[in-house]
């Protein structure tokens, strides 16, 4: 079925709030495949975990730090990072703004 609605509509919701600080979403699409944006205030972030699920992570706007198996890179617009069933992984922004991002919860193959 289709579906057309504008993001500014939907509400700003916690985002699993015993492993965040400050990470809100708004989500897009929740199925096989689910589509979150992501915002991330000042000083927040997602404490490292893993998830039995992949990821792909794509920055918008804002910067930060992203964290996956160890190895740390500069989260900024532009960047993508695809994260692997399993691997330990984070985020943090460390910017005066927000941090926005869509995230993608993907299904193991």
């Amino acid at each position: 079925m289709s579906d057309i609605f504008k993001a500014d509509d939907l509400e700003w919701q916690p985002v699993r709030p015993e492993m965040t600080n400050g990470v809100f979403g708004k989500t897009l699409l929740d199925g096989i495949v689910k589509i979150v944006l992501t915002q991330v205030t000042p000083g927040g972030g997602f404490l490292s975990h893993r998830d039995p699920y992949g990821h792909l992570f794509y920055f918008l706007v804002g910067e930060g730090i992203v964290r996956v198996e160890g190895t740390e890179l500069r989260a900024g617009p532009g960047l993508v990072v695809r994260v692997a069933p399993g691997e330990s992984h984070s985020y943090e922004n460390r910017g005066s703004g927000d941090m926005n991002l869509i995230s993608v919860n993907l299904p193991p193959r």
